[in-house]
């Protein structure tokens, strides 16, 4: 079996996809953390450097310009932390602790020389031309600003690494879950229908999946196992009336001496052909049933009036043969179906019982209800089945003589089985004390499921 490769897997291309979600996510997180730290710290910048203007214009327009040249070398004095310079409109410095820079109105940014600080600055012109900057020291938010980037970087690869790890170990789980199934089925494939799909027991998806599977192929096994026995069984019910059909013809062939001699031997042969033509026709019966094709055709029936129909035409047979046949039905008993496979299920629970059981037995037809599901009971006092049997002779071909020397092909049963399966039946099979009691038992007039797809 080759390997899985574990790069190529579905489970890795998804950790893969949630490795980027992730990426995403926390990008879309920096941009939050970053508009919200570094732009309330620029917005305090801001305002304490309109203040300070605000407090020097108000200071000018009271006193003048050399109250502002007073005010700005107190507020240096007692390190206020805020940057000054006042010119005049010729460019003399008349007061301040900010280097030389462009007297523009509007913020700018200046280096200072001196420390190496970042000084974020506005400059206002006042109304005598000499010209005004204030600037804070902005360091500490390009501080800022770096160390978000740097957090946003560090997480962003942390993220990629524990999603790429994440997936590779998702992967890894699921590709020893899906070697084990590949394995499995290898096995299965190679012909050991015994071999089932590992359960770890964790009940996940792959344990669900693994018990429906395994499911399935225990009921793939139960088919091949009747598969198998159905075609031996074939193969010897017809080689039987074969075998006969050729010795006979062959007797005809070379003893007959007359022309009815010949026709004994033909009508022989028409005998044992339609023997193997009706083995064909309950297969083939038994297999249309089993599809679920005449589901469609179900209605509601009267199951009390199906069993008496029968019953009045089994009467005669039963008494012509020593039976002795009794029923006991209420009326209007409802349910689903298909009367005509119902009406044929009875036949052959009543045949079977006509053929294994002796002249003088009773065989009895009963209908009761219990809890809203009407029971259909046909027992009789014959030499009944034995225990270890009764889960077998619903089997095609399935035969309590294993000399097979009785009439029948061994299908009867197993056609009651497919039509009680098509209408949802159940069937018992028990001791009737003695004889043998079969329980087939129908809801009362509930819709059946429809056919399997």
């Amino acid at each position: 079996m080759p390997r899985i490769d574990l790069f190529r897997t579905a489970s890795f291309r998804i950790g893969l996809f949630y490795a980027g979600l992730f990426s995403v996510s926390v990008a879309m997180l920096f941009v939050v953390i970053y508009l919200g730290t570094t732009g309330y710290t620029a917005r305090q910048i801001t305002v304490r450097v309109e203040q300070e203007i605000a407090a020097l214009q108000a200071k000018y327009r009271v006193n003048g310009r050399a109250d502002v040249v007073t005010e700005i070398t107190e507020r240096i004095a007692a390190g206020s932390g805020a940057y000054y310079r006042l010119t005049t409109k010729a460019g003399q410095v008349l007061a301040g602790n900010l280097g030389p820079t462009q007297a523009r109105s509007g913020w700018v940014d200046v280096h200072a020389a001196e420390t190496g600080d970042h000084i974020r600055a506005q400059g206002v012109g006042l109304p005598d031309g000499s010209f005004l900057i204030v600037g804070v020291n902005a360091t500490r938010l390009d501080e800022l600003d770096q160390r978000v980037v740097q957090a946003f970087l560090w997480g962003t690869i942390a993220t990629l690494i524990l999603a790429v790890g994440g997936a590779v170990l998702m992967a890894g789980v699921s590709s020893r879950r899906i070697e084990a199934i590949c394995s499995a089925t290898e096995e299965i494939m190679a012909g050991n229908l015994t071999r089932r799909i590992p359960i770890d027991g964790s009940h996940d998806e792959f344990d669900r999946l693994a018990a429906q599977v395994n499911l399935m192929l225990e009921r793939i096994e139960s088919l091949m196992r009747g598969l198998q026995q159905v075609s031996n069984d074939i193969a010897h019910d017809l080689k039987t009336p074969l075998t006969r059909m050729r010795q006979r013809l062959e007797l005809a062939r070379y003893r007959a001496t007359s022309v009815s001699a010949f026709e004994d031997a033909v009508d022989q042969a028409i005998d044992e052909c339609d023997t193997t033509l009706r083995t064909f026709d309950a297969l083939l019966r038994i297999a249309q049933i089993e599809a679920g094709t005449r589901r469609s055709g179900f209605q509601r029936v009267d199951l009390s009036a199906l069993v008496d129909t029968v019953f009045t035409a089994y009467q005669p047979v039963a008494e012509e043969s020593g039976h002795r046949l009794t029923v006991a039905l209420p009326s209007g008993a409802m349910i689903r179906g298909d009367p005509e496979l119902i009406i044929q299920m009875i036949f052959n629970l009543i045949e079977n019982a006509l053929k294994h059981t002796p002249a003088g037995s009773r065989i009895g037809l009963r209908l009761d209800e219990t809890a809203g599901r009407w029971c259909l009971s046909i027992d009789d006092d014959g030499p009944g089945i034995p225990a270890a049997h009764r889960d077998k002779v619903f089997q095609r071909f399935y035969r309590l003589d294993p000399s097979r020397s009785t009439g029948g092909n061994g299908l009867g049963l197993s056609l009651v089985a497919a039509v009680a399966q098509l209408h949802g039946a159940s069937i018992a099979l028990s001791d009737n004390a003695p004889g043998l009691r079969i329980a087939i038992t129908f809801a009362a007039d509930a819709p059946v499921a429809p056919p399997d797809p």
